[in-house]
Protein backbone atom coordinates (compact mmCIF):
# COMPACT_ATOMS: atom_id res chain seq x y z
CA UNK A 1 0.00 0.00 0.00
CA UNK A 2 3.04 2.21 0.61
CA UNK A 3 4.22 1.71 -2.89
CA UNK A 4 0.83 2.81 -4.42
CA UNK A 5 1.20 6.13 -2.05
CA UNK A 6 4.11 6.65 -3.44
CA UNK A 7 3.69 6.43 -6.41
CA UNK A 8 0.01 8.27 -6.71
CA UNK A 9 1.86 11.30 -4.63
CA UNK A 10 4.76 11.38 -7.45
CA UNK A 11 1.95 11.23 -10.12
CA UNK A 12 0.21 14.05 -8.06
CA UNK A 13 3.66 15.76 -8.35
CA UNK A 14 4.23 15.35 -12.02
CA UNK A 15 1.13 16.98 -13.09
CA UNK A 16 1.15 19.48 -10.46
CA UNK A 17 4.84 20.47 -12.13
CA UNK A 18 3.68 20.05 -15.98
CA UNK A 19 0.37 22.77 -15.04
CA UNK A 20 2.95 24.86 -13.45
CA UNK A 21 5.17 24.97 -16.54
CA UNK A 22 2.13 25.02 -18.70
CA UNK A 23 1.05 28.46 -17.05
CA UNK A 24 4.31 29.97 -17.07
CA UNK A 25 4.47 29.51 -20.88
CA UNK A 26 1.18 30.73 -21.33
CA UNK A 27 2.26 33.97 -19.19
CA UNK A 28 5.26 34.32 -21.08
CA UNK A 29 3.25 34.52 -24.15
CA UNK A 30 0.32 36.80 -22.94
CA UNK A 31 3.78 38.99 -21.64
CA UNK A 32 5.23 39.07 -24.94
CA UNK A 33 2.38 39.77 -26.67
CA UNK A 34 1.22 42.76 -24.72
CA UNK A 35 4.75 44.28 -25.24
CA UNK A 36 4.04 43.96 -28.86
CA UNK A 37 0.97 45.39 -28.88
CA UNK A 38 2.38 48.67 -26.86
CA UNK A 39 5.85 48.57 -28.79
CA UNK A 40 3.30 49.05 -32.03
CA UNK A 41 1.08 51.21 -29.97
CA UNK A 42 3.69 53.54 -29.51
CA UNK A 43 5.16 53.81 -32.52
CA UNK A 44 2.34 54.53 -34.75
CA UNK A 45 1.21 57.49 -35.80
CA UNK A 46 -2.76 57.17 -34.89
CA UNK A 47 -1.37 57.54 -30.68
CA UNK A 48 -3.78 60.24 -28.67
CA UNK A 49 -1.57 62.80 -27.53
CA UNK A 50 -2.27 63.79 -24.01
CA UNK A 51 -1.17 67.19 -24.51
CA UNK A 52 -2.50 68.17 -28.21
CA UNK A 53 -6.31 69.45 -26.51
CA UNK A 54 -4.67 70.95 -23.97
CA UNK A 55 -2.76 73.22 -26.57
CA UNK A 56 -5.48 73.98 -28.94
CA UNK A 57 -7.12 75.40 -25.97
CA UNK A 58 -4.42 77.57 -24.79
CA UNK A 59 -5.19 80.97 -25.17
CA UNK A 60 -1.22 81.79 -26.52
CA UNK A 61 -0.56 84.53 -28.59
CA UNK A 62 -1.27 84.12 -32.65
CA UNK A 63 2.96 83.46 -33.50
CA UNK A 64 2.97 81.89 -37.44
CA UNK A 65 5.13 79.14 -37.85
CA UNK A 66 7.88 79.91 -40.43
CA UNK A 67 7.14 76.69 -42.32
CA UNK A 68 6.82 77.45 -46.21
CA UNK A 69 3.30 77.89 -47.09
CA UNK A 70 1.93 75.07 -49.42
CA UNK A 71 -0.13 76.78 -52.30
CA UNK A 72 -3.13 75.85 -51.57
CA UNK A 73 -3.19 77.79 -48.14
CA UNK A 74 -2.30 80.57 -49.82
CA UNK A 75 -5.43 80.14 -52.20
CA UNK A 76 -7.37 79.85 -48.97
CA UNK A 77 -5.97 82.75 -47.37
CA UNK A 78 -5.94 85.25 -51.09
CA UNK A 79 -9.93 84.04 -50.76
CA UNK A 80 -10.07 85.37 -46.94
CA UNK A 81 -8.16 88.43 -47.95
CA UNK A 82 -10.74 89.41 -50.50
CA UNK A 83 -13.66 88.86 -48.51
CA UNK A 84 -12.08 90.15 -45.26
CA UNK A 85 -9.35 92.75 -45.90
CA UNK A 86 -9.68 94.13 -49.28
CA UNK A 87 -12.51 96.45 -48.66
CA UNK A 88 -10.41 98.73 -46.95
CA UNK A 89 -6.97 97.58 -47.65
CA UNK A 90 -7.82 97.03 -51.52
CA UNK A 91 -7.50 93.95 -53.88
CA UNK A 92 -4.19 94.45 -53.96
CA UNK A 93 -3.34 95.45 -50.75
CA UNK A 94 -2.39 99.28 -51.80
CA UNK A 95 -4.61 101.14 -49.25
CA UNK A 96 -5.74 103.85 -49.98
CA UNK A 97 -9.27 105.51 -49.09
CA UNK A 98 -12.60 104.01 -48.22
CA UNK A 99 -15.88 104.44 -47.15
CA UNK A 100 -17.17 103.58 -44.26
CA UNK A 101 -20.87 104.15 -43.30
CA UNK A 102 -20.40 107.97 -44.64
CA UNK A 103 -17.41 108.63 -43.12
CA UNK A 104 -13.67 108.39 -45.40
CA UNK A 105 -11.07 106.16 -44.21
CA UNK A 106 -7.35 105.43 -44.71
CA UNK A 107 -5.99 102.21 -45.02
CA UNK A 108 -2.38 101.67 -45.18
CA UNK A 109 -0.46 100.07 -48.04
CA UNK A 110 0.31 96.01 -47.48
CA UNK A 111 2.94 96.38 -50.21
CA UNK A 112 5.16 98.82 -49.11
CA UNK A 113 6.62 101.30 -46.97
CA UNK A 114 5.51 100.59 -43.57
CA UNK A 115 4.37 97.49 -43.26
CA UNK A 116 7.38 95.79 -44.86
CA UNK A 117 9.21 96.63 -41.69
CA UNK A 118 6.86 94.00 -39.52
CA UNK A 119 7.89 90.85 -38.52
CA UNK A 120 5.11 87.81 -38.76
CA UNK A 121 4.44 87.96 -35.22
CA UNK A 122 3.66 91.64 -35.41
CA UNK A 123 1.30 91.61 -38.60
CA UNK A 124 -0.81 88.38 -36.38
CA UNK A 125 -1.11 90.28 -33.63
CA UNK A 126 -2.19 93.77 -35.68
CA UNK A 127 -4.76 91.57 -37.15
CA UNK A 128 -5.77 89.68 -34.15
CA UNK A 129 -6.18 92.80 -31.73
CA UNK A 130 -6.43 95.74 -34.59
CA UNK A 131 -5.84 98.71 -33.55
CA UNK A 132 -4.98 102.56 -34.95
CA UNK A 133 -8.83 102.55 -36.37
CA UNK A 134 -8.71 98.84 -37.67
CA UNK A 135 -10.91 96.30 -36.28
CA UNK A 136 -9.97 93.12 -34.48
CA UNK A 137 -10.12 89.71 -35.93
CA UNK A 138 -9.61 87.40 -33.19
CA UNK A 139 -13.50 86.89 -33.00
CA UNK A 140 -14.24 86.47 -36.39
CA UNK A 141 -10.81 84.19 -37.95
CA UNK A 142 -9.09 81.59 -36.34
CA UNK A 143 -5.05 81.88 -35.34
CA UNK A 144 -4.23 79.39 -38.22
CA UNK A 145 -6.39 81.77 -40.58
CA UNK A 146 -4.82 84.83 -39.26
CA UNK A 147 -1.33 83.16 -39.97
CA UNK A 148 -2.38 82.02 -43.21
CA UNK A 149 -3.11 86.11 -43.94
CA UNK A 150 0.36 86.91 -42.72
CA UNK A 151 2.28 84.43 -44.99
CA UNK A 152 0.01 85.43 -47.72
CA UNK A 153 1.10 89.36 -47.14
CA UNK A 154 4.48 88.38 -46.62
CA UNK A 155 4.89 85.48 -49.76
CA UNK A 156 2.01 87.29 -52.36
CA UNK A 157 1.70 91.06 -51.66
CA UNK A 158 4.71 92.10 -50.61
CA UNK A 159 6.80 89.45 -53.16
CA UNK A 160 9.79 91.42 -54.22
CA UNK A 161 8.66 94.82 -52.93
CA UNK A 162 11.48 94.47 -50.28
CA UNK A 163 14.12 93.84 -52.95
CA UNK A 164 12.48 97.07 -54.94
CA UNK A 165 12.90 99.69 -52.36
CA UNK A 166 16.13 98.14 -51.40
CA UNK A 167 17.30 98.58 -55.06
CA UNK A 168 15.66 102.04 -55.11
CA UNK A 169 17.41 103.05 -51.46
CA UNK A 170 20.55 101.86 -52.73
CA UNK A 171 19.78 103.73 -56.08
CA UNK A 172 18.71 106.94 -54.42
CA UNK A 173 21.99 107.27 -52.47
CA UNK A 174 24.25 107.41 -55.55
Amino acid sequence: MALSYTFARSNNHYLLFMILEIAMKLFKLVLVVCAGLLFALACSNEAPNANQSANTQSAAPVTPAPASTPVDQLADARKLFGQTCSRCHGDNGAGGEFDLEGKKLKAPSLRDGHALKHDDAHLAKKIAEGGDGMPAFNKRLSPEQINNLVRFIHQDLQAGASATSTGNANHAAH
